[in-house]
């Protein structure tokens, strides 16, 4: 395995941010240095956590997935009253969803490593898992590479009930179809068989999409020590009562502070990251086993799409009594995890980077500030197969990243013909009209009828001209077919259906080909590294 750590400026507003540019500072608690963590260290410490419940829970929650001493023992570490956490997060994805997830998880790893090594205090890596998310779309399904393309590998869901991840059930008899369908497309190596078993051999009759995501995790950074916890566990509710109550007292201020938030972001040309709306509550209210969201309009509460109503006195005896019908929005949810973890850093990808930018007057709002913000590292996996095709069509990956290889493809086919295909058929097809004019001038006392035959005729030799022309051309391209795939595949790995790999594809074909520890060594690589914050990984396989 070879790294090369790149920065590659796609998302300037993150390269700015990593400098300590004052103009984006000014959106964030703290700046991305040494002097940053040490001030937010300085500044948990003088805050109180339920520590003892939060250790608990997390120990129940987990050992339903694994039984892993490391993570136990940074379970338990978390009492300690200096204990901090280094938290990223991410929707409960089928199969882990897309790379950029474990990507992030790599992150929170080797932060977490990072900051206690430094500053010698206790860092528990701390994975949190949206399971109360109820949008279906965005998790029911994953991609596998197919050679010069990709396929989708899905589980039919009904998308018009708003039931929180959490509470999706999954059968074992689907998750088989799923996974002896999605395996057949991959390659059988020596780790199939393992692969096969890690992915059901622990699956009950029925599992939830976070049951069967934790699982996975589990397995695949065992020994790391890393936590998991599922934001919708109802234990987890009852620790956040007292935050969920401050929010529907607050939610004036919180409403407003993030308007401004957003506003003042705006106007600083940074763009709106998460959509303004003065009556938006950022609470969720959970009925029937369906989430709704709440507007806030003339100090009332009321479903944003719905007729019920409540006052903010009701909405606290509801709280008080079953704070888990209660849930955060992207506004409110980072403020939560901040009240419930000791958070010395968040990692985040590139969309969170800019909306926690419109939150600090949120977090102001409940008391507190918002923590320090790392970015997630970027990796893109390169198989030997894909290394080959780079170094034979001349190409580098971060070109390939940037602008696809379309251009490159067909600037090389054209310049690989010595015979101009369309300029040929092109005077052929002149000569053709010319000869079809001259045959229906031999022939004009025929009349009406001699006139359509002429068209009928005219239609059909120049329909086998163009069949003739298509022929030919996918004739000369069956001719180049052997480096025009090699074009294909690299960009069906690296950017696929024009998105980062990261963004589309799933872990699980390359777990296949080079072995199910393949991220404990990436993870190996990365904590060589002096800092990747931001920066884009390419790991040749």
């Amino acid at each position: 395995m070879k790294i090369e750590v790149k920065e590659i400026d796609s998302q300037p507003f993150i390269g700015k941010y990593i400098n300590n540019d004052p103009e984006i500072l000014e959106f964030y608690d703290y700046p991305l240095t040494e002097g940053g963590r040490t001030e937010r260290l300085k500044e948990l410490s003088s805050r109180r956590f339920n520590r003892q419940s939060l250790v608990k829970v997390l120990h129940s929650f987990n050992k339903r997935y694994t039984d892993c001493e490391n993570t136990f023992r940074q379970i338990s570490r978390l009492g300690e009253k200096d204990a901090v956490v280094v938290v990223g997060g991410q929707q409960a994805g089928l199969l882990t969803g897309p790379v950029y997830t474990v990507n992030k998880i790599l992150s929170i790893l080797a932060e977490a490593e990072r900051l206690e090594e430094k500053h010698d205090v206790p860092v528990i890596p701390v994975f949190w898992i949206a399971g109360e998310d109820h949008d279906i779309d965005e998790v029911n399904h994953f991609y596998f590479p197919d050679r010069q393309s990709s396929r989708k590998f899905v589980i039919p869901e009904k998308n018009n009930v708003k039931i929180p991840v959490s509470k999706r059930k999954i059968s074992r008899e689907e998750a088989e179809r799923l996974i002896n369908e999605a395996l057949r497309c991959l390659p059988e190596t020596e780790y199939t068989k393992e692969l096969y078993s890690s992915l059901l051999d622990e699956f009950k009759d029925e599992f939830t999409y976070v049951d069967w995501f934790a699982l996975l995790i589990h397995r695949i950074f065992e020994g790391t020590g890393l936590v998991l916890m599922d934001s919708d566990d109802s234990a987890i509710r009852e620790i956040e009562k007292p935050f969920f109550l401050k929010m529907i007292k607050n939610n004036d201020a919180i409403r407003e502070a993030f308007y401004e938030g957003a506003s003042t972001f705006e106007r600083a040309g940074f763009g709106t990251p998460i959509e303004k709306d003065l009556h938006n509550s950022h609470i969720f209210i959970h009925e029937q086993g369906q989430r709704y969201l709440m507007a806030n309009r003339g100090g009332l509460f009321h479903e944003k799409n719905g007729e019920k109503k409540w006052t903010t006195e009701e909405l606290l005896e509801i709280c008080s009594k079953e704070p888990w019908l209660f849930s955060n929005n992207v506004v409110t949810r980072p403020v939560m995890q901040d009240m419930l973890l000791p958070v010395a850093a968040f990692i985040a990808g590139p969309g969170e980077m800019k909306y926690w930018g419109v939150l600090k007057q949120v977090f102001r709002s409940m008391g507190i500030k918002m923590p320090l913000i790392y970015p997630r590292v970027h990796i893109s996996f390169i198989t030997r197969r894909v290394e080959k095709n780079l170094a034979s069509i001349q190409l580098s990956p971060e070109t390939v990243l940037k602008n696809g290889v379309r251009e490159e493809k067909e600037a090389w086919f054209k310049e690989t013909q010595t015979i101009n295909v369309e300029e040929v058929f092109s005077k052929a097809e002149e000569k053709l009209d010319q000869t079809m004019d001259d045959i229906s001038a031999a022939f004009p006392p025929a009349g009406r009828e001699a006139d359509h035959l002429h068209k009928k005729h005219a239609a059909i030799a120049a329909a086998a001209l163009n069949r003739y022309k298509n022929d030919m051309e996918k004739l000369i391209h069956k001719q180049h077919e052997a480096v025009l795939i090699k074009y294909d595949e690299t960009e069906s790995e690296l950017k696929p259906d024009g998105n980062l790999q990261e963004r589309h594809l799933n872990i699980f074909p390359y777990l296949n080909m080079y072995g199910t520890d393949l991220l404990l060594r990436v993870l190996k690589n990365i904590r060589k590294q002096k800092d990747v914050a931001g920066k884009h990984l390419f790991v040749y396989l």
